[in-house]
């Protein structure tokens, strides 16, 4: 089979996986109807981030051992099955746990496998092919965010979730049969990689607890953290933000598609950008440019000037998800690679708790945005700055 398929499938798996970047589109929706606050239908969010973390731990090691083909399949059903029965939602717990745990850990689970699947197939366009395949979780927040946004003017909250299940059940089931490793020492025809390179020239492949003990994991953990807490507090919150700040409703929902593409573009090019110009240059670029558009955000005053901030700010946000599991790679090998960046992935998992709560928190107080955006663009200036003294590991 031709090795591109694999990354048709893990794109295709990971536009469905990757749906809960479009939660914020049902966030006024459920405010009209139960009367929740943003800090209480955002720890949702939250939840989802978390169970996401917990899901790539298990996954990653799951499909290190096993091989992708049962992981994959397993978080495709299980998150169709959890967007499906948000439809039942009359309680936050039943929210928080259909939404938060179930799809949240389904999509944790899936997602390692087309990063994995891809690093193997690809040695010779690790970057590209990396932020190709991650393109697709992406991207699933570009295709469902106005999709669900249409869906619920028509059919109200209920019926979207329904459909939505229904369709990531076909879809991510489909993509997920094509997600297979290469046969052991598989290389692309007529590929010579460099002798004696990259990880195997500083001692070979780290387990995760080697990994955990380098200063470079730290850094790169802190920086991941701080990094994406400022991205993910601005998509935790972007379709309330815009429709607070006096955009329709339906502007709201495409603003939620544009920063989806931005973070889909962001992979794609950011990933083949590291390929060339380094992996950790590339992410203190995108984090620099991140603090920039934060602060500039709560100003936008017309659509198009709301669409640019918010796809050069998914932009960024991509950047990182797509660079730092070829870093991960690079610095500590493709053996253990997905419990090695299951463990670095926590760092998503801290930031999740910190962006999109204290995003709630802070409008809750002030009733206002401009001040959380702010203080993500501390956070963001702040990665950068650790990101800037990270080096590639040595073995003692």
């Amino acid at each position: 089979m031709n090795r591109w398929l694999r990354v048709a499938g893990g794109v295709a798996l990971n536009i469905c996986l990757g749906a809960g970047y479009a939660y914020s589109v049902f966030i006024p929706p459920l405010q009209r109807e139960f009367g929740w606050s943003r800090s209480e239908l955002s720890f949702a969010f939250t939840l989802l981030v978390v169970f996401i973390t917990a899901g790539v731990l298990i996954g990653g090691r799951w499909q290190d051992r096993r091989g992708p083909a049962a992981v994959s399949l397993t978080g495709a059903v299980l998150f169709s099955v959890g967007i499906f029965l948000c439809r039942y939602t009359d309680s936050l717990s039943w929210l928080y746990a259909s939404c938060g745990g179930l799809a949240g850990f389904a999509s944790g689970l899936g997602y390692v496998c087309p990063l994995s699947v891809g690093i193997k197939w690809f040695p010779d366009r690790r970057g590209q092919v990396t932020g190709m395949m991650v393109m697709g979780y992406g991207a699933g927040g570009a295709i469902i965010a106005p999709l669900a946004g249409y869906l619920i003017e028509r059919f109200g909250w209920r019926d979207t979730f329904g459909i939505l299940g229904a369709g990531f059940l076909v879809l991510g089931t489909a993509g997920s049969a094509l997600l297979r490793n290469p046969p052991d020492g598989w290389q692309p025809p007529g590929w010579n990689p460099p002798a004696k390179s990259g990880v195997q020239a500083r001692g070979g492949d780290f387990r995760p607890g080697e990994m955990a003990r380098t200063a470079a994991f730290v850094r790169m953990w802190i920086g991941y953290a701080f990094g994406t807490a400022a991205g993910l507090m601005v998509i935790g919150h972007l379709a309330a933000f815009a429709q607070g700040a006096g955009f329709s409703p339906r502007d709201a929902a495409v603003s939620v598609g544009v920063l989806a593409i931005g973070n889909g573009c962001g992979r794609i090019g950011s990933g083949w950008m590291s390929d060339h110009a380094g992996r950790v240059r590339t992410l203190v670029l995108g984090m620099a440019a991140t603090v920039l558009l934060l602060l500039l955000a709560p100003g936008v005053a017309t659509v198009a000037a709301l669409f640019a901030v918010v796809f050069l700010i998914g932009y960024c946000y991509g950047t990182q998800m797509a660079v730092f599991p070829s870093t991960t790679a690079d610095f500590f090998g493709i053996r253990n690679l997905g419990s090695n960046y299951g463990l670095l992935l926590t760092a998503w998992g801290v930031a999740g708790v910190i962006g999109p709560m204290a995003g709630g928190w802070i409008f809750d107080a002030t009733k206002s945005y401009a001040v959380a955006f702010r203080i993500a663009a501390l956070l963001a200036a702040a990665a950068a700055a650790v990101m800037v003294t990270v080096r590639a590991p040595s073995r003692p």
